[in-house]
Order: C-alpha cells, then structure tokens, then sequence
C-alpha cells in the first residue's frame, strides 16, 4: 500500500493508504491552491487502509500550511504533493530542530539533515492491526 492522503493533529498524522497499483485517485478540489483552503480528503473508494503515526511530543511535525512564509496560503495544491513536488508532511527529530535556527517547512522540506524525515504521497507504507505506529525519529 501506499500514502494517498494524510491530516495532522498536533504530533499526530493520518495517512490514508492506497492500492500500490492505484494511480488515478483523487479528492474534492485537488486541483485547487492552496490546497489547505480548497481541497477536500481523498474519496473513499480509494481508500484501503489508514494508519495513524504517533511522533515524539518535542519533534516537529509540519506541512505546507504551517509556514509563516506563505501568509495563510500555501503554493500547493493536493495534485502537486501526487506529483511529489512536496512532502505532505515534514517531521525533525528534537535534536536536529534545537541545532537549527529555523522552524518553518519550507526549511526543512528541502534539507538533508539527518533526524528529518519526510512523507510523500505515493510513498510505501502498511497499517498494523492496531492502525497505531509509535514512530521515534
């Protein structure tokens, strides 16, 4: 399975998981920029599976909308983090954030620093039973 959509809540995300082979799927709006304003969740017909990812309290668990940089509006629709013209969500381990003087994800969407990881729509990932992952980064 694969990530096809995802929202956040503080430290914790949900992605919803796809067919490996499904490359059509879509959502509401998609199209549309920002996508925080415009886009609605991936339709259910495509949805095989979900997990939610627990992160560390003291990570920093970001996505485009949550960078001052843009003004409210992010550059991105939900068809571009498809394309992976962007991470859907950014997340940098405690350690790495207090070594950095920055906090916002335009930053950490293009760095390379080890401690940050990010999550891209298309990329692999399977449910457990428990539909819970406890994720240390």
């Amino acid at each position: 399975m694969k990530i096809i959509d995802f929202a956040t809540k503080g430290n914790v995300v949900r992605f919803w998981l796809g067919a490996d082979d499904c490359n059509d799927y879509y959502g509401d709006d998609w199209d549309d920029r920002p996508y925080e304003h415009n886009a609605g969740p991936v339709y259910d017909e495509f949805v095989q599976d979900y997990v939610d990812v627990v992160f560390p309290f003291d990570a920093l668990v970001m996505e485009p909308q949550q960078d001052w940089h843009y003004s409210g509006n992010s550059p991105y629709c939900k068809d571009d983090m498809k394309d992976r013209m962007c991470p859907c969500v950014v997340v940098v381990s405690k350690e790495t954030k207090e070594n950095s003087w920055d906090d916002t994800y335009s930053y950490w969407a293009v760095s390379d620093a080890p401690g940050v990881h990010k999550f891209y729509f298309g990329d692999a990932m399977e449910a457990p039973e428990s539909h819970r992952i406890l994720m240390d980064v």
